[in-house]
């Protein structure tokens, strides 16, 4: 693929129903947290942070001390046909009908993302694999019975941005990568990187597409360290692990 080149085509056409959008770079609940340092430089990996009824992703490649802008993009979650925010549509439902109507946004958000993360991954490069992706996460918690939600404004907020998060985690292994959730707190500050990244990834460079990769830094190995010969030297764990 030329440097700069759009890829809005080529993902749209992997996956239309997502409603996605991808732009690469010139060459150069109840998932566990990430486990950081799983990808070698020969990976792609892909933060993504959700909002209601959609999602931004930034896709990494390189070491996390030294990260590759690959690519970046938007997709949607949610259709039309049914509501951004499924608990507060119900909230007059009974709970039958509620669970009917959230049941039907939770699979249509998994099927949207996994278009969506497809899409993504068929506009890079010939080559590049993708080996991770991992989701923004905040720390909430909500009742696990419907009802006792739909009493209160605030878990009916806490539980969609899970619904979608686990929308977006649930979707990630459907296509057969590992998914990792990571908990905002926990994202490195990446300063410099995200300085880098963003004049690759030129505007937006708004906190959400900056959250999104710091998200898939986490999933980066570093660089090792090099001998006087060029070598790289093994990391503690031996020539074997990354």
């Amino acid at each position: 693929m030329p440097p700069g080149q759009d890829v809005t085509g080529t993902a749209a056409a992997c996956g239309a129903r997502a409603g996605h959008s991808l732009t690469e770079a010139p060459l150069p609940t109840r998932a566990a947290l990430a486990t950081v340092g799983l990808v070698t430089v020969a990976g792609v990996v892909i933060g993504v942070v959700t909002r209601t009824g959609s999602a931004v992703m930034v896709m990494l490649g390189g070491f996390a001390d030294a990260p590759d802008y690959m690519a970046r993009g938007e997709m949607a979650l949610v259709s039309r046909a049914l509501p951004a925010q499924p608990y507060h549509a119900a909230a007059d439902l009974g709970l039958a009908a509620a669970e009917e109507m959230i049941g039907q946004v939770e699979r249509g958000a998994e099927e949207a993302a996994a278009a969506g993360l497809r899409g993504a991954a068929g506009g890079l490069r010939e080559g590049a694999a993708v080996l991770g992706v991992a989701v923004v996460v905040k720390a909430v918690s909500v009742p696990a019975s419907l009802a006792d939600i739909m009493r209160s404004h605030a878990w009916m907020h806490a539980a969609e941005g899970m619904l979608y998060r686990d929308a977006v985690l649930g979707a990630a292994r459907r296509c057969g990568w590992a998914a990792h959730a990571v908990e905002m707190s926990s994202l490195p500050d990446a300063e410099q990187s995200l300085g880098v990244i963003g004049r690759a990834a030129g505007r937006p460079w708004r906190r959400i597409e900056k959250d999104a990769a710091r998200a898939a830094i986490t999933l980066l190995t570093r660089k090792p360290p090099v001998t006087r010969g060029g070598v790289p030297r093994p990391g503690p764990g031996g020539a074997g692990r990354c």
